[in-house]
């Protein structure tokens, strides 16, 4: 069998009933022009069709529900938990409702390749409506802003070193801090071309 000269991409996914929202995310995955992926689902227990729609979509699929304090976000240690049974030497983290123009892991690995440890992927809205049109001016303002924007990919060897996310934080900030324990550890942060929709 011919080794794949692509390195495996690990994209780890938070779920709670996310049924609604996810296959969209799914399919701009298998969409990717990068040809080596793994997708990893971490889900909260949910009463919908999450796990079915993970099946169809060849995700590897984990339980998990942390006991947290009501004041915790529960992503983080979804997303934690999943880095931990990812198998790739990258590894990206989503939320359900995000979907992936074509390019961006090409993109995102090739920036990698270039000597970044971590990758901010630029996120655009879309969406019907003022509400809509507003989000998505307000998402463009923060381009190219590393005090707003932050990395959601990763040499799994980064990530490891700089310990994922710091679980002790509370109600957000998590994505921040982690970016600044990726400059503290002094690994270059790089960008992409490419967008994510959310």
């Amino acid at each position: 069998m011919k080794k794949n000269k692509h390195k495996l991409v690990s994209i780890v996914i938070p779920t709670r009933n996310s049924a609604k929202i996810l296959e969209n995310c799914l399919k701009s995955i298998k969409k990717q022009a990068y040809p080596n992926v793994e997708i990893i689902i971490a889900d909260g227990k949910s009463s919908d069709n999450v796990r079915e729609i993970a099946k169809k979509y060849d995700c590897r699929f984990f339980l998990y529900n942390p006991k947290i304090r009501e004041i915790f976000f529960d992503a983080p240690h979804k997303i934690n938990y999943g880095a931990s049974k990812a198998k790739g030497y990258f590894m990206y983290w989503l939320d359900a409702d995000m979907e992936l123009t074509k390019n961006l892991i090409r993109d995102a690995v090739s920036a990698c390749e270039k000597g970044a440890g971590a990758v901010i992927i630029p996120e655009d809205s879309f969406g019907v409506g003022i509400w809509a049109a507003a989000k998505q001016l307000e998402r463009r303002c923060y381009w190219g802003d590393d005090t707003v924007e932050s990395p959601r990919f990763f040499k799994k060897k980064v990530w490891n070193d700089v310990g994922g996310f710091d679980l002790s934080l509370g109600a957000g900030a998590n994505d921040w801090d982690l970016h600044l324990k990726v400059k503290e550890h002094g690994y270059k942060v790089s960008r992409t071309k490419s967008l994510v929709m959310h």
